[in-house]
């Protein structure tokens, strides 16, 4: 089949054209995509959880919930590139044990202070600076 040249011309435009759409709805994929899910915390300020302790990251749209510790949390974040930051959050006013409510002082402190994060398979890990402060699995 022989193409004339304005046909040929019309092709290659609209091949540019849904080219070009592809590409623009990559480019505007919602903040924090990647971290969208639920994240189990591991480690927070280099030490490991102590036993009993849950504290979770529940990522969604342009908010970010879970347990802190004792109590649950929201609030939302800012996700451009690697750079990564939290606006201040809400929490419920439970008492809990003293050990709870430390870890939970410690997580509120450490999730207000991180600036950017990478991710490895289903392992987040987040930084302020170049200083790992918590890391958490995908659940």
């Amino acid at each position: 089949m022989k193409m004339n040249t304005k046909g040929a011309a019309f092709l290659g435009m609209a091949l540019a054209l849904t080219v070009g759409a592809c590409v623009a709805q990559q480019q505007s994929a919602p903040a924090g995509e990647a971290l969208a899910g639920n994240w189990q915390v591991t480690s927070l300020v280099g030490g490991a959880l102590p036993a009993g302790a849950s504290v979770t990251l529940d990522f969604a749209g342009k908010t970010v919930s879970g347990n802190a510790g004792c109590n649950r949390y929201s609030g939302n974040f800012v996700q451009k590139g690697q750079a990564l930051t939290f606006a201040p959050t809400a929490l419920t006013r439970m008492a809990c044990a003293p050990m709870l409510m430390d870890v939970e002082s410690g997580f509120t402190k450490a999730l207000a202070a991180v600036n950017r994060y990478d991710m490895a398979a289903d392992t987040l890990r987040l930084f302020v600076g170049d200083t790992l402060i918590m890391q958490a699995q995908r659940r």
